[in-house]
């Protein structure tokens, strides 16, 4: 349970900043996506890390017994899914990938909202502020 709180405490910050980032910040992020869809090396570094990071998460922390647990548990295989995928797709297929993900309009407002609960969830639940 230590590392869920560990685990919750920072990917909960995280998220309350990437969700102010995508709120307050979306041409930034948007041209910050876009050039790193150019980038192969960049993509295949970035995935070697969250690789690492995933595998780190998924081998020790599998709990799936609360929601907040889950939802840590998740993360890991999100983040190895993710960096497979960085470090295997082609430029077209990051830049198809990505253009699913409109930062811009009503897309990034919701992300935005959804990250900055997520944190605050996360926050709360490692913080014990309820």
């Amino acid at each position: 349970m230590e590392l869920t709180i560990l685990l919750s405490k920072v990917f909960g910050i995280y998220f309350i900043v990437m969700g102010f980032i995508l709120l307050f910040r979306r041409g930034f992020f948007r041209s910050i996506v876009n050039l790193f869809v150019e980038e192969p090396a960049l993509r295949f570094v970035m995935g070697i890390i969250m690789l690492f990071a995933g595998l780190f998460m998924v081998l020790t922390q599998q709990d799936w017994s609360t929601f907040a647990t889950g939802v840590i548990s998740f993360l890991g295989w999100a983040l190895i899914v993710k960096a497979l995928l960085y470090m295997n797709l082609s430029n077209s297929g990051v830049r198809k990938w990505v253009s699913g993900f409109k930062v811009h309009g009503a897309y990034g407002l919701v992300a935005g909202l959804l990250a900055l609960l997520l944190g605050l969830y996360l926050t709360n639940f490692a913080m014990g502020w309820y």
